[in-house]
C-alpha cells in the first residue's frame, strides 16, 4: 500500500461515517491535504532543521528538546490547528479536544529506521525504560482518548525513511519486553561524524540521546585521557545499563501502509497502530512534525497535582501548557494557556 493512493481533496475536517469506520477498521487515516502555501511550510521545515543542527534550547524546558515548538513558534501552532485537521480528529474523538504535545522529526540522508511500535495512551516514556503516566483518562481507558497527527514539511518518498503502519493492528497489544537501550527500536546512534570533545559536550549537557539524562555520566571519567573509540564504548556500556522497549514484531503480508506523501498532507493515527519508518537512504532530508490531540477530559500530567514536574522523557514540565483546539475544557485541574 502507498499513502498516495488514499490522498483526498474533500472538504476541510471531512471524514463522513465511512472514513470514520476505515478509520477505527485500519488505525490510521490519509494522506489529506494541510491547504497552507508551499512556500510557508518550506521555510518552517528550515527552521526546524536548524534546531536539530545547532541544538537549540527549548525555552519552556531550558534545554535542547524537539518536543512542543508549537507552544513558542505560532507557525507551527497554525499548522496543528488547522481546520482541515481539527474537524477530522473531532469526529474521531468527540467535540471537546486539547493540543498537548508536538514533536520535531528529522530524518537526514543516512538516517537509521525507526523499528515497529505501538503506545497504548498514556506516554509515560516506556521506550526509555520509564514508567510516568502524561496523560490520564477521564474512563477506564479501554477506549482511545488520544490521536496523532504527522505533517510532511518535505516531500515524503520511498527512499527518505517514510512512515509506515501495519494495516488493522490497533486493536492488538503486542508484547514487549525490555532490553538494553542500543538494541531498542527508538535507538539511533549519537556519535556518527562527531569530535571526542563534541561527544562529551552532548553528553554533559544531556544532548547525545534525547530524553536521557547523561548530565553526570562523565563524572570522574577521565574524558582526556581517552580516546573517541574508548569514550564511545564506555557510553555505549552506560546505555546499555538501560534497559528500554523492543517490540518483536513483523507484519502480516500486504498489511503494510507506506506513507509516500507531498509536502503540506497529514495523517492522522492511533499510536496503537504499530507503526515505524525504514531508514533514510536518499540524498535528501525528511522533515516532519507531529501533535498529539486528546480529549478535554483527559488530566495531561497527572503527577504535577502531587509536585512531580520531569515526565517520562526526563523533561521538566513545571511550564507546559495544552491548548484548547475545540469545544470546553472539561477536565477543571489542566493547565491550559489562556
Amino acid at each position: 500500500m502507498s499513502g498516495t493512493d488514499t490522498l483526498t481533496t474533500e472538504g476541510p475536517g471531512t471524514l463522513g461515517p465511512d472514513g470514520v469506520a476505515r478509520f477505527w477498521r485500519e488505525g490510521f487515516a490519509g494522506p489529506f491535504p494541510l491547504g497552507l502555501p508551499d512556500k510557508e511550510l518550506a521555510e518552517l521545515a528550515d527552521r526546524c532543521e536548524r534546531i536539530v543542527e545547532e541544538r537549540h534550547i527549548q525555552p519552556l524546558y531550558g534545554r535542547y528538546a524537539l518536543r512542543d515548538w508549537h507552544l513558542v513558534d505560532r507557525d507551527l501552532e497554525r499548522v496543528f490547528t488547522q481546520e482541515t485537521i481539527i474537524g477530522r480528529v473531532a469526529e474521531l474523538l468527540g467535540p471537546d479536544l486539547l493540543l498537548w504535545r508536538s514533536k520535531i522529526f528529522y530524518k537526514p540522508p543516512g538516517a537509521d529506521a525507526i523499528g515497529w511500535h505501538q503506545e497504548w495512551g498514556k506516554f509515560d516514556g516506556e521506550e526509555i525504560g520509564n514508567s510516568t503516566p502524561s496523560l490520564q483518562p477521564a474512563g477506564s481507558g479501554d477506549d482511545v482518548w488520544d490521536l496523532t497527527v504527522w505533517v510532511a514539511l518535505d516531500d515524503v518518498t520511498p527512499e527518505n525513511g517514510p512512515l509506515q503502519f501495519a494495516t488493522g493492528t490497533n486493536t492488538t497489544k503486542v508484547p514487549w519486553v525490555k532490553v538494553p537501550m542500543t538494541q531498542s527500536a527508538f535507538y539511533e546512534e549519537p556519535f556518527v561524524g562527531l569530535t571526542k570533545e563534541q561527544v562529551a559536550e552532548r553528553t554533559r549537557r544531556s544532548e547525545l540521546v534525547l530524553d536521557i539524562d547523561t548530565a553526570n555520566w562523565l563524572d570522574g571519567y577521565d574524558v582526556d585521557a581517552a580516546g573517541l573509540d574508548e569514550l564511545t564504548a564506555y557510553l555505549h556500556g552506560r546505555f546499555d545499563e538501560l534497559l528500554a522497549k523492543f517490540t518483536d514484531f513483523e507484519p502480516a503480508p500486504g498489511t503494510i501502509a507506506t506513507m509516500v506523501m507531498p509536502r503540506g498532507s497529514f495523517v492522522i493515527f492511533s499510536e496503537r497502530t504499530m507503526h515505524g519508518s525504514p531508514p533514510n537512504n536518499s540524498d535528501r532530508r525528511r522533515m516532519a512534525v507531529n501533535c498529539r490531540l486528546t480529549r478535554a477530559d483527559t488530566l495531561v500530567y497527572p503527577g504535577r497535582l502531587t509536585g512531580t514536574v520531569i515526565d517520562g522523557s526526563n523533561l521538566d514540565i513545571s511550564k507546559h501548557e495544552s491548548l484548547l483546539v475545540a469545544g470546553r475544557p472539561t477536565e477543571a485541574r489542566n493547565v491550559i494557556r489562556n
